[in-house]
């Protein structure tokens, strides 16, 4: 718990750096997609296997970000091209 409580703070502070320009660094939006999926996808396997209980709200809201996320970084496309 104590590693992950660094990646944690160490990405939280990426996400800060980030939010600057956030046209110029929509980069990061991609590994956060990942991590986002990847955290959906382990609650997924705890469901399955019986470790805690389903949840509808927690699914709906992992694809809600991670549909968000992606919708954000394919139309910031448009506005380097903009630029």
């Amino acid at each position: 718990m104590g590693l992950m409580s660094v990646v944690t703070v160490s990405w939280g502070i990426l996400l800060l750096i980030a939010d600057r320009k956030p046209i110029d660094r929509r980069w990061i939006l991609i590994p956060t997609i990942i991590i986002v999926a990847l955290l959906s996808g382990v609650r997924i396997y705890a469901v399955i296997n019986g470790m805690i209980e389903f949840s509808i709200a927690y699914l709906i809201l992992g694809v809600i970000i991670i549909s968000l996320l992606t919708y954000s970084y394919f139309n910031s496309k448009s506005l380097i091209a903009k630029n």
